[in-house]
């Protein structure tokens, strides 16, 4: 099996720029984690929803893999949490969520087929919208969205929030839904205990995301007093 490319395409986790690509190594375990004093992981996030030892990357004979070392907010891979001490292969592709979107990173390892084989695509799902021809098209596991085929460039929470918003679509999503959704890095309120986060930034976040969706940007509905919904 040829491993030379592998690597992790950063979409969320500071202090790594969107982007940036972390190599992975078959010499040794990879450990995923947020540093503490003199205490550094192989590759570390400075979200305090990250465990100090949150993941471990691991090389098999065929593979690479990914264990969940008991972290306090969990691993997903591809939306489905892994069980903890038990290792699950990654696939090139694959969707690695550390802590309920504080850290988000694709797996790329594309020599890990053969040169006849074809690396399966998530397939996105399309949406009309009322009153237009148009069509949106969200692929939730690789984050992407287009417009009747065109590329929309969304990054960070506007991308975050859309995709809560598709996952509940046609239901209403409370405002403390979302920000414990799209704010997992705030410190959570010591009353409520959900982040931090004032109405006006989900209103200004909702202002932003609709003037990105251009004519559609009506899909996304206020609810009075509750919070937003994708109307569809």
């Amino acid at each position: 099996m040829k491993i030379q490319a592998a690597h992790f395409i950063v979409e969320i986790g500071e202090p790594h720029e969107k982007g940036a690509s972390i190599p992975l190594t078959i010499q040794k375990n990879i450990l995923l984690g947020r540093p503490w004093e003199e205490y550094m992981p192989d590759v570390s996030f400075t979200s305090l929803y990250v465990s100090r030892r949150h993941a471990l990357i691991t090389f098999k004979e065929d593979g690479f893999y990914i264990t969940d070392l008991k972290s306090k907010h969990g691993t997903m891979v591809n939306n489905n949490p892994i069980s903890p001490n038990q290792p699950a292969v990654l696939k090139h592709g694959d969707l690695i969520t550390l802590a309920n979107d504080a850290a988000i990173l694709y797996f790329s390892n594309p020599v890990e087929t053969g040169p006849d084989e074809t690396v399966e695509l998530t397939t996105g799902v399309p949406i009309v919208p009322k009153g237009t021809p148009e069509r949106i098209t969200i692929n939730p596991d690789r984050r992407e969205v287009s417009i009747d085929g065109q590329p929309l460039t969304l990054v960070g929470k506007d991308v975050d929030l859309l995709l809560l918003l598709y996952e509940r679509r046609n239901k209403a999503v409370s405002y403390d839904e979302i920000k414990a959704r799209v704010w997992p890095e705030r410190i959570p309120d010591p009353v409520r205990n959900i982040p931090d986060v004032g109405n006006d930034e989900i209103t200004s976040l909702v202002y932003r995301l609709r003037k990105r969706l251009g004519s559609h940007g009506d899909l996304i509905s206020a609810v009075p007093r509750y919070g937003y919904m994708l109307d569809i």
